[in-house]
């Protein structure tokens, strides 16, 4: 079990530098994995609170906040088109944002944030360690900025932009910048139809 928790975080940090770097000279880094790298029960389980089937859906999912400015709309923007996309083609998919920032980011704020984007677009917040948990099975890095004991409401929070869809069975098949990569999914999704 040790082994397989391992390896699954190697694999993860392993893909992660490779995004990283390849986002040096590219503008695409659509990653699919033809290893896919399977969540834990305990997060195929959160995930599945945020959806209302689960029967043969793929998930799209992304991490931010709703008090940020620039690369979070455009992700969820992004979000909504590449749903339409999935359902042109036939493809059951449901986005879902992740709260990073648990201390700002009520359910209602939540709700009326991802509400903008596409009703089709649900939300996850969790808080301490089940955030941590939920976020490390990701790879997801998350920096808090001048957060401190006298400034718990203006901080500022960094993120790694890389988004994530999960087959059905609950594996991380395809890694992608949610801010860049829109139009190589969507094609993904038109030109790989035996993958869905």
């Amino acid at each position: 079990m040790k082994a397989r928790i391992f390896n699954t975080k190697l694999v993860l940090m392993i893909v992660s530098i490779a995004l990283l770097m390849m986002h040096v000279n590219l503008s695409a880094a659509l990653l699919v994995l033809q290893r896919p790298v399977p969540l834990k029960t305990e997060v195929i389980a959160q995930l599945s609170e945020a959806s209302a089937s689960t029967d043969n859906t793929w998930r799209l999912i992304t991490f931010g906040f709703t008090r940020c400015k620039d690369i979070c709309p455009i992700s969820l923007g992004n979000l909504h088109m590449l749903i339409q996309a999935a359902e042109a083609q036939q493809i059951r998919v449901q986005g879902i944002f992740v709260s990073i920032d648990p201390d700002r980011d009520s359910d209602a704020a939540l709700s009326g944030y991802t509400d903008r984007f596409d009703s089709a677009i649900s939300y996850l917040r969790f808080e301490d360690k089940a955030l941590e948990e939920f976020i490390q099975a990701f790879g997801v890095e998350v920096t808090f900025l001048t957060k401190n004991e006298g400034n718990m409401q203006n901080y500022q929070v960094d993120h790694s932009t890389t988004a994530f869809l999960v087959d059905p069975e609950g594996r991380i098949k395809v890694m992608f910048d949610a801010a860049r990569d829109a139009a190589a999914v969507a094609k993904l999704f038109q030109e790989s139809r035996g993958m869905f």
